[in-house]
């Protein structure tokens, strides 16, 4: 009996990693088509995991998550309407791809072939992108109008249903596309990922998200730094460059990254930083701000510059104003830990291609890609851009420790 038993044991171990990988894989790879499948999978993942628990590895950025989702609930009791904190509340789920993901993929080799399906679902995404990007040129065109001025208000989303959605979620796959070029052991077949990594660019760029342009000169400037630091002094005279050969739609939208082509984004801010001063800790809470709006919009606005204000297009500032000061400063509390933790772990390692050491600078750049862009979104409380953000730092965690095998 003791040996049959203990082979059932095993038999069951092996079904259950199976079971385990295969949908942690579908949650993180069906968010790019579809957020519904996604939350299915994660869910069926979600409860496998705690069926074993003991059997996988938390990266150790729980207590910062932790402090956020505790901060946010103190939030929703403090209240006018903590019923109405329910949508923020359900975003806890989405926060489960974090062990759901480290723990499926334990080791720099499968968590790098997670990441190539990333690469190709993406690039699948952006191919969607392209086709709606075409459909509106030739709509745009036939109807004489301005093009840069009627795109924007209707640009390419892929599968997502909106394209600030569809740029950031890209923006994290092909920042680690990026550093899997630049670090990742060369495979046959490195080629391919070159020509996908252009065609994101190209879907980015498509994108005409100015938020995500920024974030990938920040990006950018990191692997420039990491790579060629020398180079850093040409940093300028390529911007420049790229601007000058830039369509003159692209150029347009990228000059409009002024006060003065943005006026709504500094009322919101204004109004933001007013909440925080009337309720500093708490702040007026969970999907309060856009109820709550005109009651603390600046006396000498009077007519509020067309945009949507349902929420302030800055993460610190809307975390802030919504949640307290302290929800502002957990998140880049997380931030600065994920950059610290992943440095210190780069630092050990020799300077050699290798997946630990992608991953880890994938987990860096993307980190310092997403806070740039938070800085003109609340891109954090976008469950499909959380998802994939997520995830990637699960996987960077890879890189911090050993793993049980680099194949």
């Amino acid at each position: 009996m003791g040996p049959c038993h203990t082979v059932r044991l095993t038999v069951d171990e092996h079904a259950w990693r199976r079971w385990f990988t295969a949908s942690a894989f579908l949650a993180s790879v069906a968010g790019f088509v579809s957020i519904a499948a996604s939350h299915v999978c994660l869910g069926l993942s979600a409860a496998l995991f705690f069926l074993r628990r003991e059997a996988v590895r938390m990266p150790p950025i729980g207590l910062p998550l932790s402090a956020f989702m505790l901060w946010t609930l103190a939030s929703a009791a403090a209240s006018p309407d903590p019923a109405a904190a329910g949508p923020q509340l359900k975003k806890f789920f989405v926060f489960l791809m974090v062990p759901v993901v480290a723990g499926a993929f334990r080791t720099a080799g499968s968590a790098r072939r997670l990441t190539e399906a990333w690469f190709v679902i993406a690039s699948i995404a952006v191919s969607v992108g392209v086709f709606q990007f075409v459909r509106s040129a030739l709509r745009i065109s036939a109807s004489g109008q301005d093009f840069t001025e009627a795109y924007v208000v209707d640009r390419i989303t892929g599968f997502f249903s909106h394209w600030m959605t569809f740029s950031q979620a890209v923006l994290v796959v092909f920042v680690a596309l990026v550093s899997y070029l630049a670090f990742a052991k060369r495979r046959p077949g490195f080629g391919v990922w070159r020509l996908l990594a252009g065609w994101l660019a190209a879907g980015l760029a498509l994108s005409y998200t100015r938020s995500v342009w920024l974030a990938l000169v920040a990006a950018g400037l990191y692997f420039v730094a990491v790579c060629r630091p020398r180079a850093l002094l040409l940093v300028p005279a390529v911007l420049a460059a790229g601007f000058y050969l830039a369509p003159q739609s692209i150029r347009e939208r990228a000059a409009s990254i002024n006060v003065a082509s943005n006026p709504a984004r500094i009322v919101m801010w204004r109004t933001g930083l007013r909440m925080i001063a009337a309720h500093p800790w708490f702040g007026v809470g969970p999907q309060q701000v856009g109820p709550r709006f005109h009651e603390f919009q600046p006396a000498d606005v009077t007519e509020l510059p067309p945009a949507y204000y349902g929420h302030l297009h800055n993460v610190y500032i809307h975390y802030a104003a919504e949640r307290g000061i302290p929800a502002a400063l957990i998140v880049l509390w997380l931030f600065a830990k994920i950059v610290l933790d992943l440095t210190r772990a780069l630092r050990s390692r020799p300077r050699l291609r290798d997946d630990r050491r992608f991953l880890l600078h994938a987990g860096i750049a993307g980190t310092l890609a997403i806070a740039a862009v938070s800085c003109f979104d609340v891109s954090l409380g976008d469950s499909e851009v959380l998802a994939v953000y997520l995830g990637l730092v699960a996987i960077a965690y890879n890189g911090v420790d050993p793993p049980e095998s680099n194949l």
